[in-house]
C-alpha cells in the first residue's frame, strides 16, 4: 500500500507449519516477535486460528452485539463469560502470550469480558487516535510497553471492508501538551499525513499484537457486512487497580473458571468469580 510515496510493509512474523500445527512459537520466534512489537509498535501473524471456528465466532458475536441490551446481561449474566467466547485458543492465545511475557513480563494481568470493534456498512473514517498515551508524557522519550491489545479478526480485513488504519512506529511518538489533554489522545491529521502507514490487511483468525500507544483509526467500510475484531487488552503488573470500572467485576461462572488452566487463571487473577 502506497502511503505518502513510500511502501509500507506490514510487520508480519513468519512462523514455520510446525509452529502453526504445534499451537507453539520457538524462543526464535518470540523474539522476532517481540522486537517488531518494540520497533513497529505491532506484530501480525497470518491464519493461526481455525477459519471454520472463528466463523462461529462472528455469528455468535453478532447475536450477542443484537441482545446486548437484553436483561440477561444486565443482570451480571454477562454473555460473553461463557463460551465460545471463553476458548483458550482467545483467552490464552499460544501465539500472542509468548510476546506479551517477552514484552512485559511472567506477571501480565488482564480483565474479562474483553471487548469487540465493529465497523458498521456506510460508517465514516474514525479520527485518528491511540487508546492509551505515554505512562509519562512529560518525558522527552517514550518507556517499554505498558499495555498491548490482541486483536483477533473475524472476518477478512480488507480495505474495502474499513480494515484499520496503522501508524508504525508513532508508540514512540511524544505528545505536546495539547494532544495529551484530549479525548483518546486524538493525533494531528497534518501530523499524520506526513508519516508513513497502512491497512492492516489480513485474513479472518489472524493474531495481531498491538502496543496501545500506537496510533490507528477504523476506516468506512463499502461492504454490506459488518466488521468484527476481538480486543483483549493486557496490562504490566503496575496497573492493577482494585477500584476499576464496574466491567472489570463481572463474575466468571465457576465452571469456567475451573476449566482454565493455571496459567490462564494466573493472567485473569484479579477477575472475580463464582
Amino acid at each position: 500500500m502506497k502511503t505518502t510515496g513510500k511502501t509500507v510493509n506490514i510487520p508480519k512474523l513468519e512462523i514455520s507449519d510446525k509452529e502453526r500445527s504445534e499451537n507453539k512459537l520457538t524462543p526464535e520466534s518470540i523474539e522476532a516477535g517481540a522486537r517488531l512489537l518494540r520497533e513497529a509498535g505491532l506484530v501480525v501473524i497470518e491464519s493461526v486460528l481455525p477459519r471454520d471456528w472463528i466463523a462461529e465466532l462472528n455469528v455468535a458475536m453478532q447475536t450477542v452485539l443484537d441482545n446486548e441490551n437484553e436483561e440477561d446481561s444486565q443482570n451480571g449474566e454477562h454473555p460473553m463469560l461463557k463460551m465460545p467466547f471463553m476458548d483458550p485458543r482467545v483467552i490464552d492465545n499460544p501465539f500472542a502470550m509468548p510476546i506479551l511475557k517477552a514484552a512485559m513480563g511472567e506477571k501480565i494481568f488482564a480483565y474479562l469480558p474483553y471487548g469487540c470493534n465493529s465497523t458498521q456498512p456506510g460508517c465514516d473514517i474514525q479520527w485518528i487516535h491511540r487508546d492509551s498515551g505515554q505512562l509519562f508524557p512529560e518525558l522527552p522519550f517514550a518507556l517499554p510497553v505498558s499495555t498491548i491489545v490482541v486483536n483477533i479478526p473475524l472476518v477478512d480485513f480488507t480495505v474495502e471492508n474499513g480494515a484499520t488504519e496503522v501508524w508504525p512506529g508513532s508508540h514512540l511518538i511524544i505528545d505536546d501538551p495539547a494532544v495529551r489533554n484530549s479525548p483518546y489522545n486524538v493525533c494531528d491529521e497534518d501530523r499524520a499525513a506526513r508519516l508513513p502507514s497502512f491497512q492492516l490487511e489480513m485474513p479472518a483468525g489472524s493474531v495481531v499484537v498491538r502496543d496501545m500507544r500506537c496510533w490507528h483509526r477504523a476506516m468506512p467500510n463499502r461492504t454490506q457486512t459488518i466488521r468484527h475484531m476481538l480486543a483483549l487488552v493486557y496490562f504490566r503488573r503496575f496497573h492493577h487497580s482494585p477500584d476499576a470500572p464496574g466491567i472489570f467485576s463481572r463474575r466468571i461462572p465457576e465452571e469456567i473458571w475451573t476449566d482454565m488452566s493455571e496459567e490462564t487463571q494466573e493472567v485473569y487473577r484479579f477477575q472475580t468469580h463464582d
